[in-house]
């Protein structure tokens, strides 16, 4: 993957929240030179990733940057970032102000992200991008409701790639706070980084 606007905005957005939950966690760790190292990893993984896509083209391709960062977060000191440190890391960042502002006004059931998975699941069946989400959509509008059962998952993917598999599942519960930021609630029994068969989302009508 290329860097690009968006590949280097990430880092800058999480810094703050990122960091600042890390000098708290670890106090005895350098932050500036652990902070250093950090974006190397980053930047380093984001290359030698494959592309899926254009952020026009495929919904997902932003959480190729994202899975980068939290995979390159671990290996840039897997010694000092274990893995109860990374979990309070991915939680520093779900609750952050930063992520709920990013997500308020957004509706999961908005016409617009329904056509957006639509087209993301006809495109995925063309498996034109190896390292892509492979997945099938389904939706009924007057429940609420929507099903997306993933097939295949670029974050297993680069996690594969990396030797870090194991942190996988870490990641996932991710999904569950940005869909309830948009006004759904994930039903959830089983993940490809957990070690299903599929990732079958089940996305309902929250209570906000």
């Amino acid at each position: 993957m290329k860097l690009g606007v968006i590949g280097r905005l990430f880092p800058l957005m999480f810094s703050r929240v990122v960091y600042g939950y890390t000098a708290g966690a670890v106090p005895e760790m350098n932050i500036r030179a652990f902070r250093k190292k950090h974006q190397k990893e980053y930047e380093a993984m984001v290359r030698r990733t494959p592309s899926v896509g254009s952020m026009k083209d495929n919904m997902f391709a932003p959480v190729m940057y994202m899975a980068c960062y939290g995979f390159s977060y671990y290996k840039a000191d897997p010694e000092h970032i274990t893995t109860e440190v990374f979990d309070g890391m991915i939680d520093a960042l779900c609750k952050s102000e930063m992520m709920k502002r990013f997500y308020r006004g957004k509706n999961c059931f908005d016409p617009e992200e329904i056509r957006k998975y639509v087209r993301g699941s006809q495109r995925s069946q063309k498996r034109e991008y190896p390292m892509d989400w492979v997945f099938d959509f389904s939706y009924d509008l007057s429940v609420p409701e929507y099903y997306v059962t993933h097939r295949e998952c670029g974050v297993c993917k680069i996690g594969q790639q990396e030797g870090l598999m194991f942190l996988t599942p870490h990641m996932c519960v991710m999904d569950y706070p940005t869909i309830e930021y948009k006004g759904g609630k994930l039903l959830r029994t089983k993940t490809l980084g957990g070690g299903g068969d599929c990732c079958d989302f089940h996305v309902v009508k929250g209570d906000r």
